[in-house]
């Protein structure tokens, strides 16, 4: 699917318009509090940013990072660009600086469409606004090795062309996986349910785990899983729509 101007007017125009954007599925069993509930008075604010570049080969591509296993929050994840969002900032200012800082390029933007919904992160105690921006093609990435292991280019079309599959899969069950293959690169995006572990921590020290549901994406070989497949489940969402 191409995305023109005119469409990047609709998704600007719909990310402003002040209806309900549409409701983020793929939240993790235990989600209530978390994802659904409010986030706590006290809970930092950061942003993420939710960027599309033009590649010649891919067309429009979404790019995501993975987090060093090293990092105390969200280790070994695929994430947004993004992070706290200082007192002086706008939430798309710290989500621009925060590129800038683990990608190493600007994003030079070409258009700020606005925001999806905020998401509360309950592990790092996060309210999270993702930030949707048209850029231009960046440099070469020089990612920060401190905070990103891997940059992962997610092409829109793949994950428009897997939105239906996987609403319907959803509203039944996804136990069972669903693979498609992309007809460029031959990668699948898989979806299925996975059993994820969460330590209880007592007095600083891991008294008891967590085992919960969770569905998730494989994407290149990486698990998406989270925050962020909900905030990809709704940018694709809006989308469609924006049609």
């Amino acid at each position: 699917m191409s995305v023109s101007l005119t469409l990047i007017d609709r998704i600007t125009a719909r990310l402003s318009d002040g209806k309900a954007l549409p409701r983020p599925r793929f939240a993790p069993e235990l989600s209530y509090g978390r994802h659904r509930g409010p986030a706590k008075p006290q809970s930092r604010r950061a942003a993420v940013a939710v960027t599309l570049y033009h590649c010649p080969d891919q067309g429009w591509v979404i790019p995501l990072t993975l987090r060093p296993l090293s990092l105390q929050h969200h280790g070994g994840q695929v994430c947004f660009p993004g992070g706290r969002v200082e007192a002086d900032e706008t939430v798309s200012q710290a989500a621009l600086r925060e590129f800038r800082e683990e990608l190493g390029v600007d994003a030079k933007v070409i258009r700020c469409c606005g925001q999806l919904s905020p998401q509360y992160v309950y592990a790092s105690d996060n309210l999270v606004h993702p930030i949707v921006a048209f850029i231009e093609y960046p440099e070469p990435w020089n990612p920060d090795p401190v905070e990103v292991a891997e940059v992962i280019p997610l092409p829109l079309s793949r994950l428009l062309q897997w939105l239906p599959a996987v609403v319907q899969n959803h509203s039944e069950s996804l136990t069972q996986a669903s693979v498609r293959s992309h007809p460029e690169t031959g990668q699948s995006m898989l979806t299925h349910d996975v059993i994820s572990h969460r330590g209880v921590i007592s007095g600083g020290v891991e008294v008891d785990q967590l085992r919960f549901r969770t569905p998730a994406v494989t994407w290149l070989g990486h698990r998406i899983w989270g925050a962020t497949v909900m905030i990809l489940d709704q940018l694709a969402q809006v989308m469609h729509q924006a049609k």
